[in-house]
């Protein structure tokens, strides 16, 4: 009788050990998944911008209900880089300038604002003399700083990056590189064939290391090789950078950057390419000729990507990464209500939590930076004070 109760007194032991163990095994599994970094973050490293991780703070209880201790921006130039997620960005930033009633200097022909930029913004003299600044600058440009701060002082700084792989790809098909240099049309692997011949071809404004050039970085300072110079000017003139790969941890520092409401950051894609119009992967062998062709786009890249994640890693991880995922949904939510399969507007909808949504709504969000409709916006604002200061 004894055995049998110290047989029973042991199996009871060693199921109950069993089932401590197997929760603990839970237990560590739920915090590992908790604490696991979102998506295959590179390690961030210390060396951050010469500006703070922050340099305009606020607090909030909750993202639904802001306190304040900060005084929204609302002086903004965005350094709208080809083909780098921008006319997202862009169209952000003119929602909330269209909401604010802010005025945006625009080009006197669509596309883009020329040097010097006095001779290709709309009504430059005018607003100068009336009020002394435009608002923000979100159309493309031939960028330079000190023309631009002549117009806008005082004002924050944004440009946007893309994986030089990518970005390369992206633009030579946008741009009709093969078309322009009579590729034949045939060709597997027009990019292949341009660097088999790349040399010999001439195409305006293709050329390697677009994205520093942009951002009016010289060929001759890039072939110098001094990028420790090159990003020490960048950091001193630029705030942000928004790394299209990244794009939702991008908006959410600087939505934080901005002191602006998370729904102010949420969005519809623009210009985003179908499935017909992509071109397959890119080989190693190739990726890695594009790599050497963009040597100095693959620096500028891997310094800001890293200074993203530093600005991230500084920031407060709970409040940081649940406003990424607040901002994942309500976007999700928007292009649901606004946009059907096909791309096209949605008519009259209703989504929890919003008032009643209507066509008008849904432009404000899918509205494009560079088409006429935007610019004659932009333009009537002007009009319109100029006007009044006439009178």
């Amino acid at each position: 009788m004894n055995y049998r109760k110290g047989v029973s007194y042991v199996t009871s032991l060693a199921v109950g050990l069993s089932f401590a163990y197997l929760v603990y095994i839970d237990f560590c599994a739920l915090r590992n998944e908790f604490h696991r970094v979102p998506y295959s973050a590179p390690i961030p490293y210390k060396a951050v911008t010469t500006r703070p991780a922050a340099m305009i703070t606020n607090t909030t209880g909750s993202t639904g209900s802001m306190t304040r201790h900060c005084k929204p921006v609302q002086r903004i130039v965005y350094l709208k880089v080809h083909k780098t997620g921008s006319g997202t960005t862009a169209s952000i930033l003119d929602r909330y300038g269209f909401k604010h009633n802010l005025t945006f200097a625009v080009p006197n022909k669509p596309a883009t604002i020329g040097r010097p930029l006095s001779n290709h913004t709309y009504k430059f003299d005018s607003m100068i003399r009336c009020y002394g600044q435009f608002d923000m600058l979100t159309n493309h440009m031939v960028y330079n700083k000190k023309d631009v701060d002549k117009f806008i002082p005082n004002a924050v700084y944004i440009a946007s990056l893309r994986e030089p792989v990518s970005h390369f790809e992206s633009l030579f098909y946008q741009m009709k590189v093969a078309k322009q240099l009579e590729i034949p049309a045939g060709v597997k692997d027009p990019i292949k064939a341009f660097f088999k011949n790349f040399i010999n071809y001439d195409v305006d404004n293709f050329r390697p290391n677009y994205q520093l050039r942009y951002l009016d970085i010289s060929d001759s300072e890039i072939k110098d090789g001094n990028f420790a110079r090159i990003f020490k000017k960048l950091d001193s003139d630029i705030h942000l950078f928004i790394i299209m790969e990244y794009y939702l941890e991008s908006l959410v520092l600087l939505k934080n950057l901005l002191c602006w409401d998370l729904d102010d950051v949420v969005y519809v894609p623009q210009h985003v390419r179908i499935n017909s119009n992509r071109h397959g992967e890119i080989s190693e062998s190739l990726r890695t000729t594009i790599e050497s062709y963009n040597f100095g786009d693959m620096k500028l890249y891997d310094y800001y990507n890293r200074t993203l994640w530093s600005r991230i890693e500084a920031a407060d991880q709970d409040r940081f990464w649940r406003e990424v995922r607040e901002l994942r949904e309500r976007v999700a939510s928007i292009q649901k209500i606004c946009v059907n399969s096909t791309g096209v507007l949605n008519g009259r909808k209703w989504i929890e939590n919003y008032a009643p949504i209507d066509k008008q709504y849904c432009n404000d969000y899918v509205r494009q930076v560079g088409t006429d409709g935007n610019i004659k916006l932009k333009k009537e604002r002007i009009d319109e004070l100029v006007k009044n200061c006439k009178n």
